[in-house]
């Protein structure tokens, strides 16, 4: 009987720890390795940086890439960490389960010593352990320096060479180009007159920018775009919104300006410092979507509409005080004598 009851506890014992094997085995891992063409570059050459990142088909659709310095169309660089990416392209594959996001930086560096790139992070769900990727060091070696050493002998004289316009007399010259500013000047004179006269007939007073923003934020929520399936849409109207809105409240040109040169901006700005975080997380999420592929959670796009929302309504300007709200007023009378 002792050797029965014995041979059921080694029994479970193995089916447990066979259990946590398989388990372990089962559990979903992401990989993220990074590399480059070349470990020593030299001031102002480019180079390559290789980032790979092998993730389960399960987590595909909610994994999170952490500050990726993806570069967003119409910028022609991006600050990261020591060095300047000038490029960036990213490819997706599907294979056995898995997904495969390889992505290709171009990067430059300027300044010479060691750069010490962090390690790459990939959430892969929310409350699961982050993967990091391995740490990338580049050598920037200094430019050399042409000295005097090397001089070279002085050209001989040579002759002008001709043209045939050098052949044309001078009053001819003169004469067309006094036609040429005449007629010019005509023509500027006839356009300015019909843009006024149009001017004058179409004149409607601009939209103030913050409800113009409200408006754009009311329709893009109406259309449903992320509920449908259109998150890269949504995302790129959404930015859209907050680029014309910080265009036209605070004449930040966000329109022609990376997504960290407008968080850059913002913070220098005493009016949008306590809101560029608002800024940041929603322009984050937007690279995400548009250029990694990444497809948010529902719950991902409420947020970045809120934040959205709760921006524009943070650094709306403040309402002007109505006439005599002080207490003064033009009509009273004066106590001087």
């Amino acid at each position: 009987m002792k050797d029965s009851i014995l041979y059921i506890k080694r029994a479970l014992a193995a089916l447990g720890v066979a259990a946590v094997s398989a388990a372990a085995w089962a559990a979903p891992a992401i990989s993220v390795k990074a590399s480059a063409d070349s470990t020593v570059m030299v001031m102002g050459d480019l180079n390559r940086l290789h980032v790979t990142v092998d993730i389960p088909e399960a987590l595909a659709s909610s994994a999170q890439l952490v500050d990726f310095p993806m570069l967003t169309p119409g910028a022609e660089y991006i600050s990261f960490n020591g060095v300047d990416v000038v490029a960036s392209d990213s490819t997706v594959t599907h294979e056995a389960g898995h997904s495969r996001l390889d992505f290709d930086f171009t990067v430059q560096a300027f300044d010479p010593g060691t750069v010490t790139l962090p390690p790459f992070a990939v959430l892969g769900a929310p409350g699961a352990d982050t993967a990091f990727s391995n740490v990338v060091t580049f050598k920037v070696l200094p430019v050399d320096v042409d000295s005097l050493e090397t001089i070279h002998p002085m050209e001989s004289v040579v002759s002008a060479q001709s043209r045939w316009y050098d052949y044309i007399p001078d009053w001819l010259l003169w004469t067309l180009l006094g036609i040429a500013v005449c007629a010019g000047l005509t023509w500027a004179w006839f356009r300015f007159r019909r843009h006024q006269e149009t001017a004058e007939l179409r004149r409607t007073p601009p939209v103030p920018p913050y409800e113009l923003a409200i408006t754009r934020l009311s329709a893009l929520r109406s259309r449903n775009l992320a509920e449908s399936g259109h998150e890269k849409e949504y995302y790129t109207e959404l930015v859209d919104i907050l680029r014309q809105y910080l265009q036209g409240r605070f004449g930040i040109y966000a329109m022609e300006m990376t997504s960290t040169q407008i968080v850059k901006a913002l913070r220098s700005n005493p009016e949008t410092r306590m809101t560029a975080d608002e800024m940041r997380a929603v322009l984050s999420m937007a690279a995400f979507v548009k250029f990694a592929k990444v497809r948010p959670l529902p719950d991902d796009n409420i947020r970045a509409f809120s934040r959205a929302q709760s921006f524009v309504e943070q650094t709306k300007p403040a309402p002007e005080p109505e006439p005599g709200a002080d207490g003064n007023t033009d009509n009273q009378p004066s106590n001087k004598k």
